[in-house]
């Protein structure tokens, strides 16, 4: 089918000498036929057909001929096989000259591969070319941009320029027509004058001299050669005016025109990037169809040979051992060089995705120069939008002034405030007497228990000298009940104190609240006037509260995700270990060893107990800090609450009030009905307790009858002993079976390190052209299999082993339960054998107590009544058992009960006057305080506005401490963790230690455990690089988001004059942005040394650690020979000395590591923090924020 494809002729008349079948189709359903019309080759297709026919024909004539055939078959059998020999050998000839056709056929296809890569580079050439000439066309808007800039300077001093002109054309014009006024007005002057003049003249001119008439005439004609001067002086300006204003005009027409003209052609230039763009996008879409098609064919090829190999097989079965081995080598090869184009083919994709991946950063680069334009037009917007939020907070804040004095007139009066307090207070105090009571009777109740119980103790000694057994027994289990019952009696007593003291608990927190909203009113009254002064102080404390809130979380966050990793691979190692020690003490534990490990695990208790108490304090302190923290947030939570009382929210803690005293009814209906229920259930235990008995009795008379034998004991014990022995042998047998396994994964081992050479020293001969990297990997594959099946079933056999030694383990603890069930059941029949008769006399007396002691239960739960009545029931309650022993009690004893209980009475009552004392002296402050409260609101004015700016910050700040404190105390309970696995972790390195020096630990264990970590630290890896990459497609939403609030409002209006502006900004973000790279480009040497530094200090640690360790093994040593030996030498001495010097120096290095380790970090958090402040511009703060990201990087 290839050869067809291909025009390969040559190829297609070997494969048909040799019988190939033109039948056969491929995945698709296409035969030989298909490909020979779609390669276009006249001689293939005549070739085919040809083969069609002859194939048809041979089947007709097979179908005909059949019996004849069989007579030729029996007569030619012998020539047959010498036909075949030769037929094999010309077949092995021409397979030849095909492998030699399909090498230049694969020569063909490298050479098409190479010009694939040619073409592929050409065209990286040409993203280089388009991106180069993006970037100048990038610097030619600059530089038109600057012109422009320019250019409208000009333009604007030019329009300033003809606005002079124009004023001054003005100006002149002004002047001249009040010039020519002034003139007419002089010839007027002048002609009255002269007139004048003459007149004078003409009347003196007989008497004056005659002469002094040429002088007048003299100053008039010197008026007017000035006054002819200033307007030719006047033209010549006008005509030179107008002659600028032309030129002007020119000017201004032909900027315009420029300016059109650079904007067609920006225009114009986006059109054609956009094509470019276009372009190189169908060409790469050219490439990848190509690119699939040289593989469809690759697989049709591979498909193709597979068919020949299976042929190949099927000859090679008959005979020619070697050449099908010769023919299978050179398959291989083919193969080799098939996967090695196959990989030339995943380059080229991934090289492909690298330009998709330029060409989309190219459009991502100009979409961010669109942006920054537009941002820097909005900032102006914003300024402007700042302003007008301004003058609105004005108006809001009248309007809220005006709120609150409509407020004042709706708050509640004083009166109705204390009336609500007064009810309250009255209702606390009632409250306040029944707790007193019920403890007064819960304290009784324990007097009356003491008192009983001395008696009986009393009654016990005297009547064991004069009372008979029977009615001794008979006593003694009468008090044992009543024991019991006044047992529960008190318990349910107790409860319902604590019930009481939960309540009172309550009321006590309420009356704090109080107090609290009291001091806090008080506060805000003073300080109703807030300057403005106090009010930026506090946002700017709030702002850098919040700041340093905000760096706490996000340090928080990464000790809690490193505690997280930690812990995983901790409880990996933890688990891992476990099962290691759990496989290996099972089987290679000795007793001696097993008391030097019980010797230490009870050190290393001490030791975690001195640390839990260490952890106990450090817990202490911090608790003492959580709490300091909730009162302050409390006192700010009620600082920022009103300082009035509104007439909704009086009527809201009205109906809160009635709640909570339905709620304390019904609490008490509850506590009463569940006091029922109590007794209910005394009565049912009682019932019980005597069918109990009952069966107590059958069972004592059926061990009587049926006990076990001492013989069945010991064919017990015997039995399982055989057991037990059998069960050592199938381990025995088992550890065998896993000996042998564990060298067949060695042999496997060796196997696969002298595969892994010979698959070496394969691709070191084929590494010029190919890299055959799939059979590599299906070799692989199957050692693994082979590897994990092994590894299935060594597990399978360790469980056996545990099955095993857990059945040893339960028969020994039922042989022993058995033991001691015999040997009890011997001791109470030699001790406690008991009559049939005794026992149903027993059940009989049982039986009248019973109903006895319900009698006294019933009349003690009747001393809630009064304080007379408990004394009554106290005489009967001491003088019913008196009654029962049937002998009467000595007078001495009667007069100490009667003392005791007065003494308790007089306990009692006096505890209840100092209660009732402390809670009158609460009751006055309560009062005095709500009369503070009064007289505070009567003269008090609320800030509203403050408070609601302070509320607003506050709560801010509360959420982000609460977030602190969660992650905190997280991080506590993790370290918590930590610490207990770290400490389990070097329990068991410590028994792993002694493991490994039996040699006993598993390669393969070792290489399971060790890729597990691995697996889980790549996991980890991936989370945190997916959890960034969705932080910053947030973080880029978000700003895409506000962007396009902004550009929605005026982007049109004033771009002339903003376009100078912008300009300049854009030179200053330069000047921003180079000083920022190079601050990055500092802070990333920084970060790489300090990472260094880190890592050097880390391989420290470890190699310490390690050290370390060994002088712990080199210790346990030196103590099990000093146990061993018993009296230790000085030279072992000596060495114990210095191995504890060596451990101080290794522990102190550690210590400075640690510090230097902190002083880094401390460096590296203080430019953090200078940079979350907001104090550095927003260009650095994004260059820190891109350093953050590649620490991140570098941790993961």
């Amino acid at each position: 089918m290839l050869g067809c494809e291909y025009g390969c002729k040559d190829a297609v008349e070997v494969l048909l000498k040799n019988g190939a079948d033109v039948s056969l189709t491929d995945g698709l359903g296409h035969d030989c036929a298909y490909y020979a019309r779609i390669g276009d080759n006249i001689d293939i297709l005549a070739l085919i057909k040809a083969a069609v026919e002859d194939s048809s024909k041979a089947r007709d004539t097979m179908k005909k001929g059949q019996p004849e055939q069989k007579k030729w078959n029996r007569l030619h059998a012998q020539e047959e096989v010498n036909v075949k020999l030769y037929q094999k050998e010309y077949n092995a000839q021409e397979l030849e000259l095909e492998n030699q056709d399909l090498k230049d056929r694969m020569r063909e296809v490298q050479e098409e591969q190479r010009m694939l890569l040619d073409r592929i580079s050409g065209l990286q050439l040409q993203l280089n070319e388009e991106q180069m000439f993006a970037d100048d066309l990038e610097n030619e808007k600059d530089e038109l941009k600057k012109i422009l800039s320019t250019k409208e300077k000009q333009q604007e001093e030019s329009l300033r320029t003809i606005e002079a002109l124009k004023a001054k054309l003005k100006y002149y014009e002004v002047d001249f027509v009040a010039s020519g006024s002034n003139f007419g007005n002089r010839k007027e002057d002048l002609l009255l004058k002269q007139g004048q003049v003459f007149a004078v003249e003409s009347q003196s001119r007989s008497m004056l001299r005659p002469l002094e008439l040429s002088l007048p005439n003299q100053s008039s004609s010197s008026e007017k050669e000035t006054l002819k001067k200033e307007l030719d002086n006047m033209r010549a300006c006008y005509g030179a005016a107008k002659e600028e204003i032309t030129k002007l005009q020119r000017e201004l027409s032909h900027k315009i025109s420029e300016c059109t003209a650079l904007a067609s052609e920006c225009e114009r230039t986006k059109v054609e990037s956009d094509g470019q763009i276009k372009q190189l996008e169908d060409a790469l879409k050219d490439v990848q169809k190509r690119m699939f098609d040289s593989e469809g064919k690759v697989k049709q090829m591979q498909t193709h040979f597979l068919a020949l190999k299976d042929h190949l097989t099927n000859e090679a079965a008959s005979g020619n051992s070697k050449l099908t081995e010769e023919l299978k080598d050179q398959l291989k090869e083919m193969k080799t060089k098939y996967e090695g184009a196959s990989a030339e083919v995943g380059k080229l994709r991934n090289q492909i995705k690298q330009n998709e991946l330029l060409v989309a950063e190219f459009k991502r680069d100009e979409g961010r120069l669109v942006e920054e334009n537009k941002r820097l037009q909005k900032e102006l917007v914003k300024l402007e939008m700042e302003r007008d939020k301004r003058g609105r907070n004005v108006v809001e804040l009248e309007g809220q002034l005006r709120e609150t004095a409509v407020k004042l007139a709706r708050s509640v009066t004083s009166e109705k405030f204390e009336n609500m307090k007064s009810l309250l207070s009255n209702e606390v105090n009632e409250k306040a007497r029944k707790l007193a009571e019920m403890e007064g009777e819960h304290e009784k109740l324990q007097a009356e228990i003491l008192l009983l119980k001395r008696e009986s103790e009393s009654q016990k000694a005297k009547l064991a000298q004069h009372v008979k057994p029977e009615d001794h027994e008979q006593m003694r289990s009468g008090f044992e009940r009543k024991n019991e019952e006044l047992g529960k009696t008190i318990s349910e007593l107790s409860q319902k104190n604590q019930t009481l003291q939960k309540e009172l608990e309550r009321l006590q927190v309420d009356n704090k609240m109080l107090k609290q909203q009291i001091q806090m009113l008080k506060t805000e009254i003073k300080s109703q006037n807030v300057p403005l002064k106090i009010h930026e102080e506090l946002k700017k404390t709030n702002d850098l509260t919040v700041g340093d809130l905000t760096k706490k979380l996000f340090e928080i966050t990464k000790k809690y995700n490193e505690s997280k990793a930690e812990a995983e691979k901790l409880l990996a190692e933890k688990n891992d270990l476990n099962e290691n020690i759990s496989l290996f003490q099972a089987v290679y534990l000795s007793p001696e060893q097993h008391k030097k490990e019980v010797e230490a695990l009870k050190s290393n208790g001490i030791e975690l107990e001195k640390q839990l108490a260490e952890l106990q304090k450090k817990y202490d302190d911090e608790q003492a800090k959580v709490c300091k923290l909730v009162s302050e947030n409390t006192v700010i939570r009620e600082t920022l609450r009103d300082q009035y009382v509104l007439a909704t929210t009086h009527e809201e803690i009205k109906t809160v009030l009635n709640n909570t005293l339905e709620k304390t009814n019904r609490e008490l209906s509850d506590l009463k009905e569940k006091t029922e229920e109590i007794k209910q259930e005394f009565m049912r235990v009682n019932e019980e307790n005597g069918t109990l008995k009952n069966k107590v009795t059958l069972l004592q008379n059926q061990l009587q009858t049926e006990y076990i034998s001492l013989k069945d004991h010991e064919t017990t014990v015997t039995s399982l002993n055989k057991g037990m022995q059998e069960l050592q042998e199938n381990n025995v047998a088992i550890m065998a079976e896993y000996k042998r396994g564990q060298e067949e994964i060695l042999q496997l081992h060796a196997e696969i390190e002298a595969q892994k050479k010979e698959l070496d020293t394969i691709q070191e001969c084929i590494k010029s052209k190919y890299a055959p990297v799939a059979s590599f990997e299906d070799r692989e594959q199957s050692f693994e299999a082979m590897v994990k099946e092994l590894r299935a079933q060594l597990q399978e056999q360790v469980q056996k082993c545990r099955e095993s030694e857990e059945e040893n383990k339960k028969c020994k603890q039922e042989n022993e339960k058995l033991k001691n069930g015999v040997l009890s059941i011997q001791n109470d029949l030699q001790q406690n054998y008991i009559l049939a008769e005794k026992s149903h006399e027993m059940e009989k007396m049982f039986t009248s107590k019973m109903e006895e002691l319900n009698k006294q239960l019933r009349e003690l739960l009747q001393k809630y009544t009064g304080e007379k009545e408990e004394k009554d029931e106290l005489q009967e309650s001491t003088q019913q058992p008196i009654t029962m022993q049937g002998q009467p009690l000595s007078v001495e004893q009667i007069e100490a009960l009667k003392k005791a209980l007065g003494h308790t009475i007089e306990d009692l009552k006096e505890a209840l006057r100092s209660k009732k004392e402390c809670y009158d002296k609460e009751t006055l402050k309560v009062g005095e305080l709500q009369q503070e409260l009064s007289g505070l609101k009567k003269s008090s004015i609320p800030l509203v506005e403050y408070t609601q700016m302070k509320e607003m910050l506050e709560q801010e700040i509360v959420a982000i401490k609460n977030t602190l404190k969660e992650k905190e105390e997280e991080n506590q309970v993790k370290n918590e963790e930590i610490l207990k696995l770290q400490s389990e972790i070097q329990l068991t390195q410590q028994a792993l230690t002694d493991l490994e020096s039996k040699e006993v630990i598993d390669i393969s264990e070792y290489k399971s455990m060790k890729s597990t970590l691995e697996a889980q630290i790549n996991s980890i890896a991936e989370n945190l690089s997916n959890m960034n990459k969705k932080y910053e497609e947030a973080c880029e939403e978000a700003l895409q988001a506000k962007k396009s609030e902004l550009s929605l409002k005026d982007e049109k209006e004033l771009l002339q004059l903003r376009s100078c502006s912008i300009e300049q900004e854009i030179k200053d973000q330069k000047e921003r942005c180079d000083k920022s790279l190079t601050t990055i480009i500092d802070l990333q040497k920084r970060i790489q040394e300090s990472a260094k530094q880190v890592e050097a200090k880390d391989n420290k640690i470890t190699e310490l650690l390690n050290d370390v360790e060994r002088l712990k093994q080199a210790l346990n040593g030196l103590s099990q020979l000093t146990y061993t030996t018993g009296t230790p030498s000085k030279r072992q001495n000596q060495q114990v000395e210095l191995l504890q010097n060596q451990v101080k120096t290794l522990q102190q290095q550690l210590a400075d590591a640690k510090r230097q380790h902190q002083e880094v970090v401390s460096v590296y958090r203080t430019h953090l923090l200078s940079a979350v402040q907001g104090h550095m511009d927003e260009d650095v703060q994004a260059a820190l924020l891109q350093i953050i990201r590649m620490r991140q990087g570098l941790v993961c």
